[in-house]
C-alpha cells in the first residue's frame, strides 16, 4: 500500500489532531501500518508523556507502551471473528524521523498471523479546506476484506463508560443475540454484503445483516419533529472532493461493538468513504463522538470490493432459540433482572 493510500485510510480522524512536526523523539501521532502475509492494518498511534511515563492510544483506544533510548514497543489488544482478545507486540526503532521493525501475535487467536514487517510515518500538521463536490458512483453491491482495520478491542472510556461495561455479558445483552438491531456502527464494520443505491437526493444502503434498510439523505435535510430516535439515526451525507461523509445524529441508546461499550442517545458517528482509483475497492473511516463514554474516539476502518455479481440474501433470526435456551438452563429470571442492560 502507498503512502498515499495509506493517508486516505487514515483521513477519517476528524478534527485532525495538530502536533508540533519538528518535535523530536516519539512524542505524537502517526500513521501505523503494519503487514502479515495476508493483509495491511492501518491505524493512528498518539505517543505522549504522562505523570508516570510515556502513554499511547491506538485508534483511540489505550495501548502498552515502553520506549528505552530510540527503541519501542507497543501491544496492541485485537479481537479476531472468533471472539479470541490477543495482542499484536510491535518492536520497532525510530530511525530519521520514522519508526520501522517487526510485529508478533501474542495470546490465543482462532485466526493466527504470522506477522511481519511495521512501520510509521508522523502525522504532519494539516488544515481542513473546504473542497469543491466531486460526487463518485458508489452503487452497487459490496463484498468485505479483511484489510486494514486492526480491530482494536479496548476504548479509552469515561467513568461512566467503565461502569456500564462492568456488568455487561454480550451473550445474554447483545441486541443481536435476540434479533433486535445492533444498529451504527456495528452494522457498518460486520462483514455481511451490503448494496448501495443512488436516486439522486439520497443513497439507500441495503445490508445483509439483519436486513436492514438505511438511508443517507445529500439535500441536507432535517428530520420532522415527530421524528423518534432509532438504531439507524438520521443520517446526513455530503462531498467533500471523492470523499462521501455522511454524519449520523437522532441515535437511540445501543453498543458499539463486539465488547458491548455503550453509545448514548446524544453520540455522532461519522463515516468517510473513499473509492479506489480504479472504482473496485471502498474504504470506510468510521468514528464514534460521545464524548458521555469515550475519552478519546474510538475508530473502526473497513474495506470492501465491488461484486456486482454477489447477491444480498434474506436475513432470518429466530429469537425462540435464544430464550428457549435459556429457559432449558434455568436462566430466564436472571435475565429478567438484567433488562437494565438491554435497550
Amino acid at each position: 500500500m502507498t503512502n498515499r493510500n495509506l493517508r486516505l485510510a487514515a483521513a477519517a480522524i476528524v478534527p485532525l489532531i495538530s502536533l508540533d512536526v519538528s518535535a523530536e523523539g516519539f512524542e505524537g501521532d502517526w500513521l501505523v501500518s503494519l503487514t502479515d502475509q495476508k493483509r495491511t492494518l492501518v491505524g493512528v498511534l498518539e505517543i505522549g508523556q504522562a505523570d508516570d511515563g510515556w502513554q499511547a492510544h491506538l485508534e483511540g483506544g489505550p495501548a502498552k507502551i515502553e520506549i528505552d533510548g530510540d527503541q519501542i514497543t507497543v501491544w496492541a489488544d485485537s479481537r479476531d471473528v472468533r471472539g479470541f482478545v490477543f495482542d499484536r507486540k510491535l518492536v520497532g526503532r525510530l530511525v530519521d524521523g520514522e519508526i520501522e521493525g517487526s510485529y508478533t501475535q501474542e495470546g490465543a487467536a482462532a485466526q493466527k498471523e504470522k506477522g511481519g514487517p511495521w512501520r510509521a510515518e508522523r502525522l504532519g500538521v494539516e488544515e481542513a479546506m473546504a473542497a469543491d463536490a466531486q460526487p463518485v458512483d458508489l452503487s452497487g453491491t459490496w463484498t468485505a476484506t479483511q484489510a486494514l482495520d486492526f480491530r482494536k478491542y479496548s476504548m479509552a472510556l469515561t467513568t461512566a463508560g467503565k461502569q456500564w461495561l462492568e456488568n455487561y455479558l454480550p451473550y445474554y445483552d447483545q441486541p443481536d443475540v435476540r434479533c433486535t438491531s445492533i444498529g451504527l456502527p456495528a452494522l457498518a464494520t460486520y462483514t455481511f454484503p451490503f448494496e448501495i443505491l443512488d436516486t439522486g437526493n439520497r443513497l439507500t444502503f441495503i445490508y445483509e445483516y439483519q436486513g436492514q434498510v438505511r438511508r443517507v439523505w445529500l439535500d441536507g435535510r432535517h428530520p420532522s419533529d415527530v421524528m423518534p430516535p432509532s438504531r439507524m439515526g438520521h443520517s446526513n451525507g455530503r462531498w467533500e472532493g471523492s470523499t462521501l461523509v455522511i454524519e449520523t445524529s437522532l441515535l437511540d441508546k445501543t453498543v458499539r461493538d463486539f465488547r458491548g461499550e455503550l453509545i448514548s442517545e446524544n453520540a455522532r458517528i461519522e463515516e468517510r468513504y473513499t473509492l479506489s482509483a480504479d472504482s473496485t475497492t471502498l474504504t470506510a473511516v468510521i468514528t464514534v463522538f460521545d464524548p458521555e463514554n469515550y475519552e478519546r474516539p474510538p475508530v473502526r476502518r473497513r474495506q470492501w470490493v465491488r461484486n456486482n455479481e454477489a447477491e444480498i440474501f434474506p436475513y432470518s433470526c429466530d429469537p425462540d432459540s435464544f430464550y428457549l435456551t435459556m429457559y432449558e438452563d434455568g436462566e430466564l429470571d436472571m435475565y429478567v433482572e438484567r433488562t437494565d442492560r438491554r435497550f
